[in-house]
C-alpha cells in the first residue's frame, strides 16, 4: 500500500510507513470515515460533567508591583519632610548693625601717635637716637604697597645716630616698597609741639631723569651751596650756626642763575642739608625749615639730612 502521506510504497497496510512513520490502517479508512471527526464540536468531544466549564484562559497576565513601590517611596519622603520641618530651627534674620566709628573705637585699639601726625608708619627714637621702634594702626604683616612712613625723635639728639639709622632704614629692603613721607621732632618736654620736614624719596639710579643735587652746608663760620654736576661752589661767611635769611638769599640768587642757565631740560632739583657732626637733631630741623620756607617757591624738593666733620 502506498502511503497517502508521503507516496511510499510500503508493499503492506498496517503498521507503519517506512518512510514518514505515519499509521497505514487509518489510510485505508473510506473519505466518509475520514472525515466525521472533522464535524463533531470540540466540546460535543467532552464529557457532559465537562459541559458547563468555562474555556480556560490560555493568555498570560503579569501583574506588576512599580505603582506599589512608587507610592511607598513617597510616603517615606513626605514623613521625612514632615520630621525635619518639625525638628529643626527656623533661621530668624538678624537686625543690620551699623558701624560707628565710636564702636570701632570701643573694640580695636588705636594708636594715637601716627593720627596726630598724619602719617601711616612713625618710627620713634630712643633716647640716644641709635635705633627706632614703629608705632602705626596697619597691619605690619599685610602693609600694602605705597605706604608712608615716617621718623620722629627728641630735638636733644646726637644727628649722627639719628642720621645714620635714617639712611640705613630708607635704604633696606623692607621700606623699599614704602612711601617716606616725613621728619618730626619734638619742641617741648610734653611732647606736643614738634616741627617737620619732608623726606626725599628713595631715588633709582636706573631713572630716566636724574635730579640736579643740591648740597647746603650750615657751619658757626660759612654758609656753603654745593652743585657738583656743574662744578658749582658757592661760599658766604656766616655770622653763627643759624639760619640768617639775608646770608642764605645772596648764595641763593647765585644758585638759581646757575641751574637756569645750565639746566635747559628742567630737571628738579633736590636739596641735601650738611650739618656738622656735633649738630643737634633739634639744630637741624629748625634751619630745614627755614630753609623749606626759603625754597618752596623755587619749586625745589627736599630734605635728605647728612653730617660732616667740618674742620677749618
Amino acid at each position: 500500500m502506498r502511503c497517502r502521506n508521503c507516496g511510499h510504497d510500503n508493499r503492506r497496510n498496517t503498521g507503519k510507513c517506512d518512510n514518514c512513520g505515519f499509521r497505514l490502517e487509518p489510510q485505508s479508512d473510506s473519505g466518509k470515515d475520514q472525515r466525521a471527526a472533522m464535524q463533531i464540536s470540540l466540546y460535543d468531544q467532552n464529557s457532559d460533567a465537562d459541559t458547563n466549564k468555562e474555556a480556560p484562559n490560555l493568555s498570560s497576565i503579569h501583574k506588576g508591583k512599580s505603582g506599589l513601590i512608587g507610592l511607598i517611596f513617597f510616603l517615606l519622603g513626605a514623613a521625612g519632610t514632615v520630621f525635619i520641618v518639625s525638628t529643626m530651627e527656623r533661621a530668624e534674620l538678624e537686625p543690620e548693625i551699623d558701624i560707628t566709628h565710636e564702636s570701632l573705637v570701643e573694640e580695636i585699639p588705636v594708636d594715637s601717635l601716627p593720627i596726630l601726625l598724619g602719617t601711616d608708619i612713625v618710627y620713634v627714637f630712643n633716647a640716644e637716637g641709635t635705633s627706632a621702634s614703629p608705632r602705626t594702626n596697619v597691619d605690619l604683616s599685610l602693609i600694602p604697597e605705597g605706604t608712608a612712613y615716617s621718623f620722629l625723635g627728641s630735638s636733644s639728639m646726637s644727628i649722627q645716630p639719628v642720621v645714620n639709622f635714617m639712611l640705613q632704614k630708607i635704604n633696606s629692603n623692607e621700606l623699599r616698597v614704602l612711601v617716606p613721607d616725613s621728619m618730626y621732632a619734638w619742641t617741648d618736654s610734653t611732647e606736643t609741639d614738634y616741627m617737620a620736614i619732608a623726606i626725599l624719596p628713595l631715588q633709582d639710579d636706573s631713572a630716566a631723569v636724574q635730579p640736579v643735587e643740591l648740597k647746603i652746608l650750615f657751619t658757626d663760620q660759612w654758609l656753603r651751596c654745593i652743585i657738583e654736576e656743574y662744578n658749582k661752589d658757592i661760599i658766604e661767611p656766616a655770622t653763627g650756626y643759624e639760619f640768617n635769611g639775608r646770608t642764605f638769599g645772596l648764595v641763593m640768587n647765585q644758585v638759581v642763575r646757575t641751574v637756569d642757565r645750565r639746566n635747559t631740560d628742567e630737571r628738579p632739583v633736590h636739596i641735601t642739608l650738611l650739618f656738622p657732626s656735633g649738630s643737634t637733631f633739634g639744630e637741624a630741623m629748625e634751619i630745614a625749615e627755614s630753609v623749606f620756607v626759603a625754597t618752596d617757591s623755587l619749586g625745589y624738593q627736599g630734605f635728605n639730612l647728612k653730617w660732616v666733620n667740618v674742620t677749618d
